[in-house]
């Protein structure tokens, strides 16, 4: 596959703009450069963002809702900020924090979301283990 040069440079600019945890940067990193590397760069990265997005609003509903659960900041943010894990089957997996807004994340959630069939999976959703990101 060919890189477009230009998406693949505005892609980097966004994953920089930010400083991130060593390990979600890595991931960002990932799905963002898997995406500016496609045959449809643009659209792939509006596909990012719509999963992340789907990804978000799914922890919301498992967790209660908006009133009384918030996603960690990444997940509102740009997609370069975004825990994401690019998959070797095409879907995108998005592990981030959250809880009650206002206090400390309590809860982590692992998101699969698939872009060609927009299937949701809520692979994981409990309490944050050792490995997870944690934002501050």
């Amino acid at each position: 596959m060919k890189l477009n040069p230009l998406v693949f440079g505005v892609a980097l600019a966004i994953v920089g703009l930010t400083p991130l945890a060593a390990k979600a940067q890595q991931s960002a990193n990932a799905c963002v450069v898997k995406a500016s590397a496609s045959d449809s760069p643009g659209g792939q990265i509006t596909n990012l963002s719509r999963a992340k997005n789907l990804a978000r609003q799914a922890a919301e509903e498992a967790n209660g809702g908006i009133g009384v659960y918030r996603a960690e900041a990444s997940m509102h943010g740009s997609i370069g900020q975004t825990p994401c894990t690019p998959n070797e089957n095409g879907t995108w997996t998005f592990t981030f924090t959250g809880g009650a807004p206002g206090e400390a994340p309590t809860v982590e959630s692992a998101v699969t979301v698939n872009p060609s069939n927009w299937e949701i999976s809520v692979d994981y959703n409990g309490p944050i283990r050792p490995s997870a990101k944690v934002s501050e």
